[in-house]
C-alpha cells in the first residue's frame, strides 16, 4: 500500500514528538527513582544512626558486647519500632563481622547468618538505568553503618529497605505521563496534518503546474511562497511553459498547414480542370458565353453543367478552409478575458432559447435545472455562452431520432460551480473519449474537430476543468467545473 507524502510527514512529526515525550518521561521516571532511593537512604541512615549511637553506649559500658547488645532494652526498643520510621523499612539489625545476627527486629533470626542485600549507597553512586532496574528487581536494599569496638571492626548496623513502595510510587507517576504522552501525540497528529498541508502546498502547486504542462497548457506563473528555497522555481516554470508552448504552437501550425494545404490542392486541381474544359471549348470555336450559359437561350449547355460541378467543389473547399482557419484562430486567441459576474440560470436559458427552435422538429426536448440560490460565476459571458452552445449543439446532433437535452448547474466543493450538459443520444465510443478534446479530432463524418477543443480551451482560460462521461447508446454528459465569483 502506497503512503502519501503528507501521511509520511505527519507520521514523522508524530514519531518525533512521541520519542521526545518518551525520552522526557524516562528521564522523569529516573529522577523519581533516584529521589525515592535517596529518601529511603535518608530513613535508613536515621534509623541506623540511632541504633549505632545506642550500640556504642552499650559497648562502652563493658562486659560481653554481644550479650550487652542483645539484651539492651534501648536497642531492643528501637529495633521493635522500625516500622514507625518508614513503610519501606523491612528490618533493622546489629550483625557481627561474620554476618551472624546479634540483635534483630525479628528476634527469631538472631544467631543466624544474615545475607547482605544490595548496598543502597553503591546503587546511588551508579547510573540512572541501574537505579531503575534495581527498583524493579526483587531484592532487598541495605543501608550499612560500620560498628567498631575500640579501634577494631566489630560488626555493622544494617537497615533493610524494600523497593516495592518506591516501585508503586513510580507506577502511579507513570500513568499521568502515559496519558500526557498520548494526548501530546494526538495533538502532534493534528499539528502534523496542518504543517504538512502548509509545507506540502508548494509541492501541490508544482504538481498542478506539471499537470497543466503535461496537458499542453501554458503556465504563466505558479503561486509559490516567497521562500529562499523556492526562489527561481516560478521563473523556471514560466520559461519551460513558454518553451513548450512554442513547440506546441509549432505542432498546431503544422497541423493547420496540413489542413489548409488539402483544400488548396483540391481547388488547384479543379481549377485546372475548368481551364482545360474551357480551352477545349475555345478550340472548337464555341462562344464562351454559350459554354457558361449566360448568353442566348434558356437552356444551359452540357459544357456549363460540367464547369458548374467543378465550381461547386471549389466553393465547398473554400468554405471548409475558412472554417478550419476560423476555428484555429479562436483556439489560439490571446488570453484576454472580459470577466464579470454571470448569472448561470440566465446564461443556460439563453443557450436553450438558441438551440430549441431548430432541434424541436427532430423531437429533442430541452430542459434547464438550476437552483434559484446558485451563486454567480465571474467569467467571460460571451466565451462561456459559446462553450455551452457548442456542448448543446453537440448533444442535439447526437440525437437525430429525438431525445432529451438537460442543462443543469449546482454548487460544488472548493468554491466551484458545475455546469452539466447531458443528452440521451448515441454516445461516444470508449476508445475515443481520451481524444475528443484534441484539435481536429472528430467522430462525425461532417465534423471539423474544433468545437470541443474550443470548449476545453475556454475552461482552461477560466481556471476550470471539463469532465466527460459517455455510454454508447445511452448518452453523454459533459461537466464544466468553474470557480465561482
Amino acid at each position: 500500500m502506497r503512503v502519501s507524502l503528507r501521511a509520511k510527514q505527519t507520521a514523522a512529526v508524530t514519531l518525533l514528538i512521541a520519542v521526545a515525550m518518551t525520552v522526557l518521561s524516562v528521564q522523569h521516571l529516573a529522577n523519581l527513582a533516584r529521589v525515592g532511593l535517596e529518601d529511603s537512604r535518608g530513613i535508613g541512615d536515621l534509623l541506623g544512626r540511632m541504633i549505632y549511637q545506642r550500640a556504642r553506649e552499650t559497648i562502652a559500658a563493658g562486659g560481653d558486647p554481644v550479650v550487652a547488645l542483645r539484651t539492651d532494652q534501648g536497642i531492643r526498643s528501637i529495633l521493635e519500632s522500625t516500622a514507625a520510621y518508614g513503610r519501606n523499612v523491612t528490618y533493622a539489625a546489629v550483625v557481627g563481622n561474620d554476618g551472624i545476627v546479634i540483635a534483630h527486629s525479628f528476634p527469631a533470626i538472631e544467631g543466624q547468618k544474615l545475607e547482605l542485600g544490595e548496598n543502597l549507597a553503591s546503587i546511588l553512586d551508579g547510573d540512572r538505568v541501574t537505579q531503575v532496574r534495581t527498583i524493579y528487581a526483587d531484592r532487598s536494599l541495605d543501608v550499612v553503618l560500620p560498628l567498631q569496638l575500640g579501634d577494631a571492626p566489630f560488626g555493622a548496623i544494617r537497615v533493610g529497605l524494600s523497593p516495592v513502595l518506591i516501585r508503586d510510587d513510580l507506577s502511579q507517576a507513570l500513568m499521568p505521563m502515559l496519558w500526557t504522552t498520548l494526548f501530546v501525540s494526538c495533538a502532534a497528529v493534528l499539528v502534523g496534518l496542518l504543517l504538512a498541508r502548509r509545507i506540502l502546498r508548494p509541492i501541490h502547486v508544482i504538481n498542478s503546474g506539471l499537470m497543466k504542462l503535461g496537458r499542453g497548457e501554458k503556465v504563466g506563473s505558479i503561486d509559490l511562497p516567497p521562500d529562499e528555497e523556492l526562489e527561481g522555481v516560478g521563473e523556471s516554470f514560466k520559461a519551460i511553459s513558454e518553451k513548450l508552448a512554442s513547440r506546441s504552437l509549432g505542432r498546431l501550425m503544422a497541423g493547420v498547414t496540413h489542413e489548409v494545404r488539402n483544400p488548396l490542392n483540391a481547388m488547384a486541381i479543379h481549377l485546372e480542370l475548368v481551364r482545360e474544359h474551357l480551352l477545349r471549348q475555345r478550340s472548337s470555336r464555341a462562344p464562351v458565353g454559350a459554354v457558361l450559359g449566360i448568353q442566348g437561350g434558356t437552356e444551359r449547355s452540357p459544357e456549363f453543367d460540367g464547369a458548374s460541378e467543378h465550381i461547386d467543389v471549389i466553393a465547398s473547399e473554400i468554405k471548409r478552409l475558412d472554417e478550419v482557419i476560423t476555428g484555429f484562430v479562436r483556439f489560439i486567441r490571446p488570453e484576454e478575458l472580459q470577466l464579470q459576474p454571470v448569472n448561470v440560470s440566465s446564461l443556460i436559458s439563453e443557450v436553450i432559447a438558441l438551440v430549441e427552435p431548430d432541434v424541436r422538429r427532430n423531437g429533442v426536448v430541452c430542459r434547464a435545472d438550476v437552483p434559484a440560490n446558485l451563486p454567480e460565476l465571474r467569467a467571460d459571458a460571451a466565451l462561456l455562452r459559446q462553450a455551452l452552445l457548442n456542448l448543446a449543439l453537440n448533444g442535439c446532433q447526437a440525437m437525430p431520432a429525438g431525445g432529451k437535452l438537460t442543462m443543469s448547474a449546482k454548487a460544488e466543493k472548493d468554491r466551484r460551480i458545475a455546469i452539466a450538459v447531458e443528452d440521451t443520444g448515441v454516445g461516444i465510443p470508449a476508445e475515443a473519449l481520451d481524444r475528443i478534446f484534441d484539435l481536429y479530432f472528430t467522430t462525425k463524418p461532417e465534423g471539423s474537430g474544433i468545437g470541443l477543443s474550443i470548449v476545453y480551451r475556454i475552461a482552461q482560460l477560466h481556471g476550470g476543468e471539463i469532465e466527460v462521461q459517455s455510454t454508447e447508446g445511452r448518452g453523454t454528459s459533459f461537466r464544466l467545473l468553474l470557480p465561482r465569483a
